[in-house]
């Protein structure tokens, strides 16, 4: 006669939707359980976590699923089995060591830094020198040079008005060009 937390395999094949049911019902009464002992062997809550999902995982994969006559036995062989291979594959990795990470690293964060404001200024540059000539005028003397419109329009005899879409114009096509990388 099988227990309640048995399947019997005198009973004959049972349906998948049973099968189903019966781990769900397992995974319901002893995950916490398993957990809190894989947690105490591992010393990490995530990878408690981690090795219970797989322990039920390859349970329900297995191909003696509905044979099985006592699937608890099985998860816990499932579990040690999982607990051995993790053991191995520390056994192999090298130990730890702390690598201090100014010189491990190929290049300094702030080196990262200027390099890619180095890549954003040519990228700026190339954007400016595709402007159209007049456009490009205003908008150094402008930025670069730091002359206001009056003094932009008299030196250039435009209008400030003129100055002022030339500006606009530069900085609505510098953005847009920046947004399309």
């Amino acid at each position: 006669m099988a227990r309640d937390g048995d399947i019997d395999a005198a009973a004959g094949p049972t349906s998948a939707a049973e099968i189903q049911r019966h781990v769900e019902r397992l995974y319901r009464e002893t995950a916490g359980v398993l957990r809190r002992q894989i947690r105490a062997r591992v010393g990490n809550p995530d990878e408690a976590n981690d090795l219970v999902q797989e322990a039920f995982s390859r349970l329900l994969g297995s191909p003696s699923g509905p044979s099985l006559r006592n699937p608890g036995a099985f998860l816990n062989r499932i579990v040690r089995n999982l607990l051995i291979d993790r053991g191995r594959r520390i056994a192999v990795r090298p130990p730890f060591t702390s690598l201090g990470i100014e010189t491990d690293l190929a290049m300094a964060p702030d080196q990262g830094r200027a390099v890619e404001l180095a890549q954003m200024r040519q990228r700026y540059r190339q954007i400016i020198e595709a402007l159209p000539p007049r456009t490009r005028e205003v908008f150094l003397l402008h930025r670069v040079d730091e002359l206001g419109y009056r003094e932009i329009a008299e030196r250039l005899d435009i209008s400030i008005r003129t100055v002022e879409w030339h500006v606009a114009q530069a900085i609505y096509r510098i953005g847009k060009e920046l947004d399309r990388e």
